[in-house]
């Protein structure tokens, strides 16, 4: 993320009681488990050694609002979205970096995508929704496959920052997965699994980290809080 580096966060009681609840059904203690990361601009402040962080938030800022249509994870729109992710995957792959954009729908009510940014190795600025365009999720990619990044689930922010603009979302991870951010439940949802989309050649599974078909945003917070 431009001019912005990462902090490691201190564990309040609070996450460590509700990562412990979680933690009893959920995530088994041999998985890779990524330290939560913040972002501050005005105090930068270097990553501790042992730091594997989230993906980055997403993206860096907005500064301008769209017009929004609704959107549904089917029909015209899921293929739409997964042919458009399949041929972004392949352009991460090729740069080393994450890529994002919009999808929506123009005045006669077709599919259609805004600009693809290409960002850095685990962040990216969204771009400008074009003239006519009613947005329907925010897409992107989770870029290449590194050990340094937990890539394989959306984050809280990918979550939040949807939220905040009153849309929906798409993710797409190096291992070839599908998710889809539901904003109206607050819920992460895997859409299709491993290889379901183009896969990084050297991702590897056994750092995928507790991948499970739901998220809930709590799920997401006690996992980054660990």
């Amino acid at each position: 993320m431009t001019n912005l580096r990462r902090s490691v966060l201190g564990r309040s009681a609070a996450s460590l009681l509700a990562l412990a609840l979680l933690a009893a059904c959920a995530f088994p203690a041999d998985r890779p488990r990524p330290h939560v990361v913040s972002f501050d601009s005005a105090h930068a402040a270097a990553p501790t050694p042992a730091a594997i962080p989230a993906r980055a938030p997403f993206p860096t800022r907005r500064s301008y609002r769209h017009d929004i249509v609704p959107s549904s994870p089917t029909g015209d729109e899921l293929a739409f979205v997964t042919e458009v992710l399949r041929q972004m995957q392949l352009r991460s792959y090729a740069s080393g970096s994450e890529t994002c954009g919009y999808i929506g729908r123009d005045a006669q009510g077709q599919m259609m995508v805004s600009q693809i940014t290409t960002g850095r190795e685990a962040s990216c600025l969204l771009p400008r929704t074009p003239p006519g365009m009613r947005v329907a999720a925010s897409i992107h990619t989770h870029g290449t496959y590194s050990p340094a990044y937990a890539s394989e689930f959306p984050t809280v922010q990918d979550m939040t920052t949807d939220a905040r603009d009153g849309i929906n979302g798409y993710i797409s991870t190096p291992g070839g997965r599908l998710w889809y951010v539901d904003t109206s439940t607050m819920t992460v949802r895997q859409l299709c699994g491993r290889s379901c989309l183009p896969q990084d050649p050297h991702y590897r599974p056994e750092d995928d980290g507790p991948v499970r078909p739901m998220f809930t945003l709590a799920d997401l917070r006690a996992w980054e809080a660990y």
